[in-house]
């Protein structure tokens, strides 16, 4: 596919390039918990048709695929779309396309459930979030009666560069709050909800981790470039701004304040998790 046309939806961070080497750093966090929520749903798992908006390299369809007995999903980068389609193979059951999810194909009143995971940081510039408006309401448009909307998305206390969960964020402080603007308050997601009319609006603290392992285990792990290539938030920063933060780190190194700063992160975690999804239902 030539290069020039190949899309990417987000307004910060080139997913053309971070997803080449994305499946090797992060996992699907919070599958349990998805499952649960949509098992709570009046109709069974295994009758649901479900969306997912942003699937990235289709992880989490790869795995809700043998649950359910149709997904869609849409997304705004062509390197994206073509890791998701070898991973499903000839999966009769998944159906995948290009797309924004500001702007769904899809009729009225078609799933009975739509996931979106760690995408909402990508759709406004604003610090007002409009766009966030017009997901919510397309959200809504696509379900059906009775049909749940899951956002997974990230508190302003786990992004917190220094009180966080995300241990290299304290190296990288300037990107860390460039990132904390992008994500919405967990209060005012759930407002703008309940005046569109979403209810029993709930959160729920995903029991999985983001990344792999090595993230938490080893420290030169973070300084690896496709580490940051794959992690949307070293995009706010110059290449000169990340080796800076890698000399920190390394300097760091030499008197186990690296490891100090993990397991303060590591114990933050335990505490509030990494993440967070908010669930609502379609009235």
């Amino acid at each position: 596919m030539n290069e020039k046309i190949k899309l990417n939806t987000s307004p910060y961070c080139n997913y053309n390039k971070a997803f080449t080497v994305y499946d090797q750093l992060r996992q699907p966090n919070g599958l349990r918990e998805l499952l649960q929520i949509f098992k709570q749903i009046d109709i069974p798992v295994e009758k649901q048709k479900i969306l997912e908006g942003g699937f990235g390299t289709g992880a989490y369809i790869d795995y809700i695929r043998h649950d359910v007995k149709e997904i869609y999903g849409v997304e705004g980068s062509t390197e994206g779309l073509e890791q998701a389609l070898q991973k499903m193979g000839n999966a009769a059951n998944v159906h995948l396309q290009l797309g924004n999810i500001l702007s769904l194909t899809f009729a009225d009143d078609s799933f009975h459930a739509y996931m979106v995971n760690q995408v909402l940081h990508h759709l406004d510039t604003e610090p007002d979030y409009p766009n966030l408006n017009v997901f919510l309401k397309e959200s809504r448009r696509v379900l059906k009666p009775g049909g749940v909307l899951t956002i997974n998305t990230s508190s302003q206390e786990q992004l917190d560069p220094h009180l966080g969960v995300y241990w290299n964020y304290k190296y990288i402080e300037k990107a860390a709050h460039a990132m904390q603007a992008r994500y919405i308050p967990i209060d005012e997601l759930i407002f703008r909800m309940e005046q569109l009319q979403f209810a029993d609006i709930q959160t729920t603290i995903p029991s999985e981790k983001i990344f792999h392992e090595h993230y938490y285990n080893d420290p030169y792990f973070a300084l690896e470039p496709d580490f940051q290539k794959g992690d949307s938030v070293y995009s706010f920063l110059s290449q000169e701004e990340i080796e800076e933060a890698n000399a920190r780190i390394r300097l760091d190194l030499e008197d186990a304040s690296v490891q100090e700063e993990m397991k303060r992160a590591d114990d933050c975690a335990a505490e509030i998790g990494e993440a967070v999804i908010v669930s609502a239902r379609k009235i």
